[in-house]
C-alpha cells in the first residue's frame, strides 16, 4: 500500500480551492451584467422623468386656469382624436391649499406628446402653488402604467426657487416598476430638476427642456445592488417632445464593475454608448 502525503493533499486542495475562488470572482459583475444594470437604470429613470413631465403640463395647466374644478372627460391635449383624460381638483380657486388632484387616463391607453402610451391614475397633492419657494408636490400611483410598464411608489417634488434667472425642484423618488417581461426594478432617486429653456412659450409646459443632475440607487431586474451617479459637469439633458435623454452622463457601479452610460451631443435618438474597462460600444434605450 503506498503511504499518502497528508501535507500535499492538503497543499493540493487549498490551491483547488483557492482556483474556484478567484475563477468565481471574475465571473462576479460581469461586462453583460453591468450593461444589463445600466440599461434597467436608464429605463426606470427615463419613467420617472416622464412623470414629473406630465405631473408638471396638468398642475401647472391646472394653476394657470386658477384650479377649476373639472367633473367630465376632457380634450387634454392629445395626440390622437379619441383620447380623453379626466381631470378632477377637490378645492378651485388660488388661495385655498393644499389641493387634491387626480389625473386619470383610462385603461385602454393615452398616447402623450412624448409618444409614451399611459394608463391608470396619478393623484397629486400640492402644498401651494408652485411659484412659491418651498412648495410640494406630493405623487402617489393607482394601476398607472406607462408602456405598460407598472408604476408603484412615490415621488415628492419640492420648488427651490430661482436661481441664475433658472427655476429649480428638488425630486425624491422611490418606485418599483414592474416591467412588462414581468421582471421588477426597484428605484430611488435624489435630484434636482432644472428649467434650462422654455422654448419661448412660458406657458406650455411640455416643451421645456432641464437638467438633472444627483444620484439614485437601487436593484436591477435580476436582483443586483446598484449606484448611479450623474457627471457633475455632464447633467442628464431631457427636451420636450422626447422620450429618452438627450445628452449626459452618468457612472453606475455595481457588484465589482463599473459602467459609463453617455446619452451623447443632444440628438433625439433612442442610443447611448456604454463603456466599461476602456471599452466603448453602442446600446439600445428600452422604453
Amino acid at each position: 500500500m503506498k503511504k499518502v502525503n497528508l501535507l500535499a493533499i492538503l497543499a493540493i486542495s487549498f490551491s483547488l480551492t483557492s482556483f474556484m475562488a478567484c475563477t468565481a470572482d471574475q465571473t462576479v459583475g460581469t461586462d453583460a451584467s453591468v450593461t444589463s444594470t445600466a440599461l434597467d437604470e436608464a429605463q426606470a429613470s427615463n419613467l420617472n422623468d416622464q412623470v414629473i413631465s406630465t405631473v408638471d403640463d396638468y398642475v401647472n395647466t391646472s394653476d394657470a386656469n386658477g384650479f377649476a374644478k373639472v367633473s367630465s372627460a376632457q380634450k387634454v391635449n392629445s395626440i390622437t382624436a379619441t383620447d380623453t383624460v379626466i381631470v378632477t381638483i377637490d378645492k378651485t380657486g388660488l388661495t385655498v391649499f393644499p389641493k387634491k388632484i387626480s389625473v386619470d387616463f383610462g385603461t385602454t391607453g393615452y398616447t402623450d406628446k412624448r409618444g409614451n402610451v399611459l394608463k391608470g391614475k396619478i393623484y397629486i397633492t400640492v402644498s401651494n402653488r408652485m411659484t412659491i419657494a418651498g412648495s410640494t408636490r406630493q405623487i402617489l400611483f393607482s394601476n398607472f402604467y406607462v408602456n405598460d410598464n407598472l408604476v408603484k411608489g412615490t415621488k415628492t417634488v419640492t420648488y427651490n426657487g430661482i436661481t441664475d434667472s433658472k427655476p429649480s425642484w428638488s425630486i425624491v423618488a422611490r418606485d418599483t416598476i414592474t416591467r412588462v417581461d414581468g421582471t421588477t426594478v426597484i428605484w430611488n432617486s435624489d435630484r434636482t430638476r432644472t428649467r434650462i429653456d422654455d422654448n419661448g412659450t412660458p406657458l406650455v409646459y411640455w416643451d421645456d427642456s432641464y437638467a438633472i443632475s444627483g444620484s439614485s440607487n437601487g436593484i436591477n431586474a435580476k436582483g443586483l445592488a446598484y449606484t448611479m451617479t450623474i457627471d457633475a459637469t455632464k447633467p442628464l439633458v431631457t427636451v420636450g417632445g422626447w422620450k429618452y435623454f438627450v445628452s449626459g452622463a452618468v457612472l453606475i457601479t455595481t457588484e465589482k464593475r463599473t459602467a459609463l452610460l453617455d446619452y451623447g451631443d443632444g440628438t433625439k435618438d433612442a442610443k447611448a454608448t456604454i463603456t466599461i474597462n476602456g471599452v466603448t460600444k453602442d446600446i439600445n434605450l428600452k422604453k
